[in-house]
């Protein structure tokens, strides 16, 4: 697989505010790790070995991100975080990874809270993603279903197909 594109100063700029849509993904965190075109690779290295406030600095100077986006790569100066199998459990009906004891999916919206019937609460979002048509554009205004669904299309090779985007809620 190739590494995405590293985000531009101008597009850095167009995005303001959002959170990093591709780079490595960080199952940990739930986070794509932002790659910045205006920082060369010797540089990213004497960087991993500054102190926190230049490292800071520079990046925002350098690539014009948010304190957001630096403090991202900051807290992953050697890519994502392991994934502990204690940390998460597989949804027991689209695989997605979930807090252990949850009940309910976000993503395929099924609800176990009673084992023995369990419900689907609502169009399944892993469905929508494996049928979209290549091209298809699907649109979120919870962060945390767009993680989940970033996620499931990665795990189903669909993220080269169809665009993933979170949109801040007009209410919030």
């Amino acid at each position: 697989m190739t590494s995405p594109q590293p985000y531009t100063r101008a597009e850095i700029k167009t995005l303001g505010d959002q959170l990093p849509e591709r780079g490595a993904f960080c199952p940990t965190c739930g986070l794509y790790i932002p790659e910045f075109a205006d920082i060369s690779a010797e540089e990213l290295t004497e960087l991993k070995q500054a102190d926190t406030l230049t490292i800071l600095k520079t990046l925002r100077k350098k690539t014009g991100c948010s304190l957001k986006w630096a403090k991202i790569w900051y807290q992953h100066p050697d890519g994502p975080h392991p994934l502990v199998a204690e940390e998460t459990a597989p949804c027991p009906f689209c695989g997605v990874p979930l807090h252990p004891g949850a009940e309910q999916c976000l993503l395929c919206r099924m609800d176990w809270h009673d084992p023995a019937h369990p419900k689907q609460l609502g169009r399944s979002i892993a469905d929508q993603i494996l049928e979209a048509e290549p091209g298809t554009q699907i649109e979120f205004t919870s962060h945390t279903t767009w993680l989940l669904a970033q996620h499931f299309a990665e795990m189903h090779h669909r993220q080269d197909e169809i665009t993933i985007h979170y949109v801040k809620s007009e209410t919030a």
